[in-house]
Order: C-alpha cells, then sequence, then structure tokens
C-alpha cells in the first residue's frame, strides 16, 4: 500500500535528526518522531517503523503527515499549550498570605488551613478553594501559620503554658 505522505529529507534535515537521536539533550518523544522520519525516509514501511520505535501505526502516520503539511520542526516538537488559568492569582496569594499571618479568631491558638479558607471565602477573596491548594501556595512562600505557635513550651515551675 502507497504511503499518504512520503517523507523525503535534505541531507542538512537528514543530519539534524541523526544528531537528535544521538546526543541525550531532547525529551524522549522528541528523538521517537526524529527516528520515525528517518526510517521513514529510509523507505521501511508503517510497520516496520512500529516495530523498530515501539510506538504504534496511527503515531507513525500522524508524525509523517505533520512532517508534511506543517514542516519538520511542527512534527518534531509540540506546540504550546495555553493551559488552565492560574485559580490563585498573585494578588489573591497576597491575600490568603495576609489572612494567614492575622491574629487567629477567639477560641483557636493558631491559624489552621479551615480558618484561612472560611476567611478567604468570607471576605469575598475567592468563590472556593482547597485547603490543599491554600498549603501549596503559603508553603511555597515558607509560611506555615499552622506550625508557629504548636510548640508546648513548659514554665519554670513545671506546668505548661
Amino acid at each position: 500500500m502507497k504511503k499518504k505522505h512520503t517523507i523525503k529529507l535534505s541531507a542538512r534535515q537528514r543530519r539534524h535528526l541523526q544528531t537528535i537521536t544521538r546526543q541525550g539533550e531532547h525529551k524522549s518523544r522528541v528523538v521517537a518522531r526524529a527516528r520515525m522520519l528517518l526510517k521513514s525516509h529510509a523507505g521501511l514501511t508503517d510497520e516496520q517503523i512500529c516495530e523498530h520505535c515501539g510506538v504504534s501505526r496511527s503515531t507513525v502516520q500522524r508524525t509523517r503527515r505533520t512532517c508534511v503539511q506543517h514542516g519538520l520542526t511542527a512534527a518534531l516538537y509540540d506546540a504550546p499549550r495555553s493551559g488552565a488559568p492560574p485559580k490563585i492569582t498573585a494578588k489573591v496569594e497576597a491575600r490568603l498570605i495576609a489572612i494567614a499571618c492575622t491574629e487567629p479568631p477567639a477560641g483557636y491558638d493558631h491559624m489552621t488551613l479551615e480558618l484561612i479558607q472560611r476567611e478567604a471565602i468570607k471576605q469575598g477573596v475567592v468563590k472556593r478553594l482547597s485547603t490543599v491548594a491554600i498549603w501549596h501556595h503559603l508553603t511555597n512562600r515558607g509560611i506555615k501559620p499552622w506550625r508557629e505557635k504548636n510548640v508546648v513550651h513548659s514554665r519554670a515551675d513545671g506546668g505548661i503554658h
């Protein structure tokens, strides 16, 4: 069966792909794609390429199609992804830190993640936010209010305060 997208590489492109496969500076998927393109250029069938590279037939076909339609760089490297916008912006993080550094409400020795969460929602900083997310942002800044006042000190008379 004739291939839908035939790969014909220039000498410069072949050298570039060979460099990628020989040097350990690239991600494994880039190296695998370079190998697929080199083997496709050499005239191997999809099944042979799958066997040599340890990938599926659809991966070989997709890589070859991308190379023909969009060029070598597009075939080797993934396009950047936008990703989801951050749920906690710098402004929100600053407000969380301010809440964490306040005195705890009456009846509490220290601010807990749950107290910070409740206060942030009450103040309208966020509509909802997990305590894990709060923990990550605060610990990344070295702020641990739940540990600051957690130490029990003994008094000179043997009591605990």
